[in-house]
């Protein structure tokens, strides 16, 4: 493919990704609103639990995506098709291999599902067949691994994600109104589910039709292999692959068990509506940062330690506002738009909408981190990190549960984020991916600078929303949300306006908006 400018495709990707998301938040939304009038509480919490429990199966895919996606950058970069055909033959293989082990240990978990749901017994009063539910989740997992869902990966790692973007949100759009039509028509769970598994496949073939017509090359017949030595070296990555991933889903993966097994399916369908919210934010910034993913690998291959640190701070900057900014919204905003969406029954008192958006702030700053252990190939190093983790939030959710309920399994993820990522992550990459060109206490005494200006935003706007037009519904909400997503811009520009990373990102606005013009 012709090649462009990393900027160039940047904007391109971040276009197509966040604008296409906000559609798909809306219809999300919606979707989610037919479901809780048509289906009730208890359908939530099985959409919940049985999502987490494959989620936490998908563990076998032992980071498979981010280990190949580094070893495609070079050969791209360099025009290398043989590389990129053997590359792509393994993670073509790999990727069957992980669909069936997901497909098998998925059936063997049917006889103990009992075992993760405390009302599980009341399910079949209700008319509600577990295990069949399951089996259509497990479908709907298993499909993303074949029918040629290995094939977008080489359009990701070529920074050219905006030409899957179009085609996945027709899809998605195609999926939402499917979903709302049979719930509308029929109110049958299954056929719901069934609508997803249909429209995976359909999604895996359109994105792999775009890979080969723009990479012929990378698909063609290859009797080669890649050499035992390189297998035995991705398999080092992929081992402290897996420890990370086990951590990013256990994490939040066991969130609904916890709340499953010491509660009820009701806490977990209420706690999922406020999951929502946090991924929709999750989803909206992220694709901000998918954007430029593979053009910081590219940069990152090619550029010295002194540029690769200030693109670091600069994502850092990203992070602290993107992140910070809908922290504050979540905190502030999160129960009046419960109240306003699905009534005063589906709202969790404070201050769990605090924690979930302290939760959303340390999300972006160990994302960034991720970003750059992931382009430096930093995996090995750190192993033990995610190991700490783990421990930490599932002693402290299985704890702090029994004591103060639904806060306590937030309360446990905070704790895990503040004894693993924040206190291993930055140092080894300071050392490993920047050679220390830095000190690593400038890293913290910058992010804790942008926590004091976050805490004071967002305690002066919660108590300007709290007292100033309230009352009208979804006016007021609609006038919070403009104070909320304005304010924590305006002070990051007013306190740290001279800094090189918003003087940077300020530069490319304004050539922006004069190639624009």
């Amino acid at each position: 493919m012709k090649k462009q400018s990393r900027t160039k495709n940047s904007i391109l990707n971040l276009v197509t990704s966040v604008f296409g998301q906000f559609l798909i938040i809306a219809l999300n939304f919606v979707t989610r609103t037919v479901f809780i009038k048509v289906l009730g509480k208890q359908y939530l919490g099985i959409n919940g639990l049985f999502s987490d429990i494959l989620s936490m199966l998908a563990l076998t895919e032992l980071g498979i995506d981010t280990a190949m996606n580094f070893k495609l950058y070079k050969p791209l970069a360099q025009g290398d098709e043989k590389r990129v055909r053997l590359l792509m033959k393994f993670y073509r293989n790999a990727y069957t291999v992980v669909g069936f082990v997901i497909l098998f240990l998925g059936l063997g978990l049917i006889p103990f599902l009992h075992l993760f749901i405390k009302d599980y017994d009341s399910l079949g009063k209700l008319g509600i067949n577990a295990s069949l539910i399951f089996v259509m989740y497990l479908m709907q997992s298993v499909s993303s691994y074949f029918f040629f869902a290995s094939r977008s990966a080489i359009v990701k790692a070529d920074q050219k994600s905006y030409m899957l973007n179009v085609a996945g949100y027709v899809v998605t759009l195609a999926t939402n109104l499917a979903q709302i039509a049979v719930l509308l028509i029929s109110g049958d769970f299954i056929l719901y589910t069934g609508c997803v598994i249909i429209f995976v496949i359909i999604k895996n073939f359109i994105n792999a039709a775009i890979a080969k017509k723009y990479y012929p090359y990378a698909f063609k017949r290859e009797k080669d292999s890649l050499d035992k030595a390189e297998v035995k070296d991705i398999f080092k990555d992929l081992g402290a692959l897996f420890v990370y991933k086990i951590n990013s889903v256990v994490v939040k993966a066991t969130d609904n068990m916890v709340l499953s097994t010491f509660i009820g399916l009701e806490i977990v369908g209420m706690y999922s509506n406020y999951l929502m919210i946090y991924f929709a934010v999750k989803s909206v910034v992220q694709k901000a940062y998918m954007a430029v993913k593979a053009s910081m690998g590219n940069l990152f291959a090619v550029a010295d330690t002194e540029e690769k640190y200030r693109f670091f701070e600069v994502m850092n900057f990203i992070s602290a506002l993107l992140y910070g900014t809908a922290c504050v919204g979540i905190a502030v905003l999160a129960n009046e738009f419960i109240l306003l969406w699905i009534g005063e029954s589906y709202v969790i008192p404070e201050p769990f909408s605090l924690l979930v958006g302290i939760e959303t702030l340390f999300m972006g700053l160990k994302y960034n981190l991720g970003q750059v252990r992931n382009v430096t190939g930093v995996f090995r190093q750190m192993w033990f990190r995610p190991v700490i983790g783990i421990i930490v939030n599932i002693v402290a959710s299985v704890g702090l549960v029994q004591v103060i309920g639904i806060y306590g399994v937030v309360l446990g993820t905070i704790l895990s984020d503040i004894f693993s990522n924040f206190m291993v992550d930055p140092s080894v990459i300071h050392k490993y991916a920047f050679d220390n060109f830095r000190p690593v206490s400038e890293y913290y005494i910058r992010n804790a600078k942008y926590g004091a200006v976050l805490l004071v935003t967002g305690l002066a706007d919660r108590f300007i929303c709290m007292n100033l037009f309230t009352g009208h519904g979804i006016v007021s909400f609609a006038v919070h949300t403009l104070i909320c997503g304005a304010s924590v811009p305006a002070v990051f520009y007013l306190v740290f306006g001279r800094r090189h990373e918003c003087i940077y990102l300020i530069n490319i606005g304004k050539r922006l908006l004069k190639r624009k013009v």
